[in-house]
């Protein structure tokens, strides 16, 4: 089990440090933080914070293969979940950009991946793997100069991956994967006959049971993985379709506001491109446009969310994560070779391409999350 002292010893023996930059301002032409797990050269994985300028703010070692991070209310802490079946949530300060805290899973858990907070920023959430009982759980744990863990609820479902907490501040969106995994058995998949993805919603005040979508049957193959919500409570979900990738099912789908769930088709000469893998979903700040990527297609696509349709569908080689942009529909798509991209639909569903950006020595993750500055 490593512990915060371990970590930071050994960091200190190694000579890693954080890299912190001097803080944005108000009025700068880009003063959002972008945040992401990326490898390193050597192998090591870092936690790190750029700008679309090019700038990077800091890099703070992590003690393994890191995933998704969260932004709490106050918009002073980043919390950065380890990938499954990892244990630790690391975090970070982001006024100074160095490590606060580094907290364990507990006795029979592993985490997923990805977290959220409460509205008040009192409690985060945590998507995790109880394996004995072949259960998924949401832990609770107090947020604050410490964060314990305080309880648990049944996440009604196997393999809760991604959660979102809604624009109401109340219900709790989480994407049950269906895949039963067993850290015994490292990454295997041990139940993909009989999975059953779901969306549930709970209420984040108790956990109390709301309500859940399931996919159709002939998709039950299709792993519900990732989530963002629009400003209007629209879910949008991305899927990993665990069956024979020539079926060429659909990816991204979305829960309207009224409650009726659509999937995206791309278009049949397209959709085996993709190769039944969908890393990253995000709503663009008009919540008109969503955009998901497909590393293993060597693909970024934007559907119009209001229809579904298709807009843009572009060649990216491993794309990684996706976020929304700083205006009405844009987005901006990190990927695997250290690059960082623009673009942004106008209203007439033309996509303009904006800058790209290069970090040399940075291989990014599949998740990347937006800080709105300045604090």
């Amino acid at each position: 089990m490593i512990t915060r002292r371990t970590l930071i010893a050994g960091l200190i023996a190694s000579g890693a440090t954080a890299l912190v930059s001097a803080p944005l301002t108000a009025g700068q032409a880009d003063d959002r933080l972008l945040i992401s797990c990326a490898r390193k050269p050597d192998g090591s994985f870092v936690l790190v914070g750029f700008t679309g300028k090019g700038a990077v703010s800091f890099e703070l070692p992590l003690p393994g293969r890191g995933h998704a991070t969260t932004i709490s209310p106050d918009r002073r802490t980043a919390v950065h979940m380890a990938r499954r079946p990892g244990r630790f949530i690391l975090v970070a300060d982001l006024e100074t950009g160095t490590l606060r805290d580094l907290v364990n899973a507990p006795k029979g858990r592993h985490f997923y991946g990805h977290a959220g907070f409460s509205p008040d920023g009192r409690l985060l959430f945590t998507t995790e793997n109880d394996y004995d009982n072949a259960r998924g759980a949401i832990g609770v744990w107090t947020a604050g100069a410490r964060y314990e863990r305080v309880g648990e609820w049944d996440s009604h479902g196997i393999g809760p991956h991604d959660l979102s907490l809604m624009p109401d501040g109340v219900t709790l969106a989480i994407a049950n994967g269906g895949i039963l995994t067993h850290p015994d058995s490292g990454r295997a998949k041990l139940n993909i006959a009989d999975m059953a993805p779901g969306l549930v919603f709970l209420d984040a005040r108790d956990g109390s049971f709301i309500r859940k979508v399931e996919l159709p049957q002939e998709l039950h193959k299709n792993s519900i993985r990732h989530l963002d919500t629009g400003p209007d409570g629209t879910v949008l979900f991305g899927m990993q379709y665990q069956g024979d990738t020539s079926d060429a099912p659909p990816l991204v789908g979305m829960i309207g506001r009224d409650g009726k769930s659509t999937l995206f088709d791309a278009p049949e000469t397209l959709s085996p491109r993709l190769k039944g893998y969908c890393a990253d979903v995000a709503i663009d700040p008009s919540g008109q446009f969503g955009a998901g990527t497909f590393p293993r297609g060597d693909r970024i696509a934007i559907w119009s969310i209001p229809d579904g349709r298709l807009v843009s569908f572009n060649s990216v080689r491993d794309s990684a994560g996706v976020a929304p942009g700083p205006h009405a529909g844009g987005f901006q798509f990190s990927t695997g070779f250290g690059k960082l991209l623009s673009r942004e639909v106008d209203s007439g569903s033309h996509v303009t391409e904006g800058r790209t950006e290069r970090f040399a020595g940075l291989a990014f993750d599949n998740h990347m999350t937006v800080l709105e500055r300045p604090l």
